[in-house]
C-alpha cells in the first residue's frame, strides 16, 4: 500500500517521492554498482548509458526519464548522468553494436 502522497504511472509504477522505489531504477541501481569503482565518472555513466539503450526496453528508459524529469533526488549520481545522455526515442543501431563494458 502506498503512502500519503503517493503519485503513480500508468501500470502502478510509482514515481519520484513515493514510498515505493521503482523497479527501473532499482536495475538501474544494480548496473551502477558494477561501475561505481571506475576512475573517471563520466566514462562510467557513458556505459552505463549505452548498457541501457542496448539492453533495455523503450518502456523502460521512458520511465528512467520520467524519473529525471520529476527530479528523483533518490535515483544513485551515476544513474542520472547515464540518464543526461539518453532522449527519449534516441537509438543508434551503430552504436548498440559495439560490445559495452556491461
Amino acid at each position: 500500500m502506498t503512502g500519503p502522497g503517493a503519485r503513480q504511472m500508468a501500470g502502478g509504477k510509482h514515481l519520484p517521492g513515493t514510498d515505493h522505489e521503482s523497479p527501473v531504477i532499482r536495475m538501474g541501481t544494480d548496473i551502477v554498482r558494477q561501475f561505481a569503482h571506475w576512475p573517471d565518472r563520466n566514462a562510467a555513466a557513458e556505459e552505463i548509458a549505452t548498457h541501457i539503450k542496448k539492453f533495455w526496453e523503450p518502456r523502460m528508459r521512458h520511465e528512467l526519464m520520467a524519473h529525471v524529469r520529476l527530479g528523483n533526488t533518490e535515483m544513485p549520481l551515476l544513474l542520472g548522468m547515464a540518464a543526461a545522455r539518453l532522449v527519449d526515442g534516441d537509438y543508434d543501431h551503430e552504436e548498440v553494436k559495439e560490445p559495452s563494458g556491461g
